[in-house]
């Protein structure tokens, strides 16, 4: 009975995506769901339409940008929390993953005025840093329990050999805590690369990401060549979500 259940609520989740891949193939103009004929076209129509080519570079630069600082940021704080247990800790840890208790459309828009009076608006580094924000919860969720499972006797013994603490956490913690990185790093990047509603408030007309792009690109006109885009998206992302659970990320994430 759960398993007839898991089933019919996964084919539920997958169908609009099977769908979606499926329509892409079309040859006709509009969306059908093509059954005898399979056309490649509307795939060379979105790789020949500059502002699609454009906005992909700028969602792999800026989500790459955002992953990196939050990470950075992420790691920083979550080494401080687990291995140094200052007084407080639990309320600096939930200051941290405050992001998460916040509306998408309420955080954009204080974003946009904090840009606006600092001059970054419609900047590529204000929207890094309004990404970097957003994901960070993430990453440090992620690296939290990546700390906890390094025994921190390990940094004794590194440090009771001669190299201080800085010397031990870049030779001995980050290495040992690689995988994690790397899975925090591939959220992060997943996150930010699909935000949709931070980024229009933050992105003028000369800053717009892939899914930006798509959504006034849909305001215009409809064809099949949003479907064709869409599933592009959702093959790299699968590709990386899988990466990501190899390295053992979706359960990190997921349990404590």
């Amino acid at each position: 009975m759960i398993a007839a259940v898991n089933a019919l609520v996964l084919a539920f989740v997958l169908a609009p995506i099977v769908l979606v891949v499926w329509m892409s193939f079309t040859p006709a103009a509009f969306f059908a769901l093509p059954t005898g004929q399979f056309s490649l076209r509307w795939y060379r129509e979105a790789l020949s339409y500059p502002g699609f080519v454009d906005a992909f570079f700028l969602s792999l630069e800026l989500a790459a940008l955002a992953a990196v600082l939050a990470l950075a940021a992420a790691f920083l704080a979550a080494y401080g929390l687990v291995r140094f247990r200052p007084p407080g800790s639990g309320a600096l840890t939930a200051l941290f993953l405050s992001p998460l208790l916040v509306p998408a459309v309420v955080f954009g828009i204080a974003m946009l005025q904090f840009v606006n009076r600092i001059g970054l608006y419609n900047s590529l580094f204000g929207l890094v840093l309004a990404h970097a924000v957003i994901v960070c919860p993430y990453a440090m969720r992620s690296l939290e329990v990546t700390l906890r499972a390094v025994p921190e006797e390990m940094e004794w013994a590194a440090m009771v050999l001669g190299p201080n603490r800085m010397a031990t956490l870049v030779r001995v913690t980050l290495p040992l805590c690689a995988r994690g990185l790397l899975t925090a790093f591939l959220f992060c990047f997943l996150l930010s690369f699909s935000d949709v509603t931070v980024t229009i408030f933050m992105a003028g007309p000369s800053l717009q990401t892939l899914p930006v792009r798509l959504y006034t690109y849909m305001s215009d006109r409809v064809d099949p060549t949003v479907a064709a885009v869409s599933s592009m998206v959702v093959l790299i992302t699968l590709a990386l979500v899988l990466l990501a659970a190899l390295l053992g990320g979706v359960r990190r994430l997921v349990t404590r």
